[in-house]
């Protein structure tokens, strides 16, 4: 995707908890697990973003390692998320927020992603090293991380025939 590309998609509601996602030539379905009311039928929201963030990234990777000669064979990526106190992360960082983190001071939780890169060919150390920074550069990575801001309109439409 190049930067100045306008990505569009369209979610529709199909039932209980089921949404379609229409991008330009696919579709998706979700769904949420049965503990929160869903039929977990499809990928839930959070495994959709966290299979985005790590596909991004693989390709980020292979991309660069391709353009570089690198002997890159594979990656693979375990992404895990989970909602934490605001606690364990400034006792964990030492009461620093060196990740940009935005804090839900109201309720004392923060969104944790646990991502761990597996680089699988053969790679001297100044390649790992080049690797670990590139990791960082994916447009979904950097989406998530800080660089996003949202524009959030509403419009109404009554159901003929429904009061």
């Amino acid at each position: 995707m190049s930067e100045a590309e306008t990505v569009k998609v369209k979610v529709k509601h199909l039932g209980n908890l089921q949404n379609q996602i229409i991008t330009k030539n696919h579709i998706i379905i979700t769904d949420e697990p049965e503990g929160s009311g869903g039929d977990n039928l499809a990928v839930n929201p959070v495994e959709l973003l966290l299979g985005a963030e790590g596909a991004c990234t693989i390709s980020v990777l292979m991309m660069f390692a391709k353009r570089m000669k690198y002997d890159l064979k594979n990656v693979e990526i375990d992404l895990t998320h989970k909602r934490v106190r605001v606690e364990e992360i400034k006792e964990n960082e030492g009461k620093r927020n060196s990740s940009g983190m935005e804090v839900d001071a109201e309720r004392g939780y923060v969104h944790k992603i646990i991502k761990n890169i597996k680089f699988i060919g053969n790679l001297d150390d100044d390649q790992i090293e080049e690797l670990q920074r590139v990791s960082k550069r994916c447009p979904v990575h950097n989406m998530i991380e800080k660089r996003s801001y949202f524009e959030i309109s509403f419009e109404n439409s009554t159901v003929s025939g429904v009061s």
